[in-house]
């Protein structure tokens, strides 16, 4: 099969003369696997994993900080923890991971963050 994931995006930014659009319009990604994890994580103010459950190589993520107040790094290690996403409170994000192993870390207080890390 192909074409498993279905993606809608847009982004459009109106702040004083800085103007612009991004409409791709709706992407479409294969899974070749059929594994999926996700839920709602508590996450600390040190790196933490995330659980990827049975996925063995992690795909396309969804991930939404639902904390009202601080944000939320993505990355890489617990104990050497290095960020490659930053979402603040409320926000979310889409991409595809990079890495099998990826952590968490909150800013001043534990944040909850809602996630899908699908098979690649």
């Amino acid at each position: 099969m192909a074409n498993e994931i279905t993606i809608n995006l847009k982004m459009s930014v109106a702040n004083g003369f800085l103007t612009q659009r991004m409409d791709p319009g709706t992407l479409f990604a294969d899974m070749s696997g059929t594994a999926a994890a996700g839920g709602a994580q508590d996450i600390g103010t040190s790196g933490e994993a995330i659980a990827i459950g049975d996925v063995a190589t992690a795909g396309y993520a969804f991930f939404r900080n639902c904390g009202p107040t601080n944000f939320v790094e993505l990355g890489t290690g617990t104990t050497t923890f290095v960020a490659f996403a930053k979402l603040k409170a409320g926000e979310a994000g889409v991409f595809r991971l990079g890495t099998n192993a990826p952590t968490a870390r909150a800013n001043t207080a534990a944040v909850k963050l809602q996630y899908l890390i699908l098979a690649d």
